[in-house]
């Protein structure tokens, strides 16, 4: 994003951003004749998904999207735009990769979510801090015979309620969070 942001109102900022992307987008169509602008942004997504430069196609997308509407000065972007997923599908996208047996459910407005392991009393509910890190929290039941100590990934940080992804985001991924939520589970539980 660039100083449009400063001064959203500014027409001639949004123009100047325009002019900016008119070499691209002119070389694009003389090599490739009739095309749209929206085929050069999904060319652009798959460039995103295979370098992975700025991230996969989703990231830049999702980056994209909001830089746009910041340079319009558009601050209510229409739901489901700001933020694809919930607190809960990170928690259902952990259960699957866990496999069998291991259960999701939401809570009350997605907000949170609760992944359950098979036969064991312990359960992990998925929630963000006051300082918005993605959290998973849980209270280890001496039947369930977790590791004591276990050896948490890198970028994940204990704390006394359970343990939270350092860095984690939104724009990280619903796949990519809940990969690294599995691993979290997996070190936790010992499995």
């Amino acid at each position: 994003m660039n100083d449009i942001a400063q001064d959203p109102g500014n027409s001639t900022s949004t123009a100047r951003c325009a002019e900016h992307a008119r070499p691209a987008w002119e070389l694009y169509a003389a090599t490739h004749g009739r095309v749209s602008i929206a085929d050069l942004i999904s060319d652009l997504l798959h460039l995103a998904d295979r370098d992975k430069q700025d991230g996969d196609a989703e990231t830049v997308l999702a980056r994209a999207q909001r830089d746009y509407y910041a340079e319009r000065g558009n601050c209510s972007p229409a739901p489901g735009t700001e933020y694809r997923f919930s607190i809960s599908d990170i928690a259902r996208a952990t259960a699957r990769i866990l496999g069998d047996g291991w259960t999701a459910e939401s809570g009350f407005w997605g907000v949170t979510g609760v992944v359950a392991p098979p036969r064991a009393t312990t359960v992990f509910e998925f929630t963000t801090d006051y300082q918005g890190d993605l959290s998973i929290t849980y209270e280890a039941h001496p039947r369930d015979n977790f590791p004591t100590a276990p050896a948490l990934p890198d970028g994940v940080k204990a704390y006394d309620e359970g343990v939270y992804l350092e860095g984690a985001s939104a724009t990280d991924g619903l796949d990519a969070l809940a990969q690294r939520s599995a691993a979290v589970i997996r070190a936790i539980t010992g499995r």
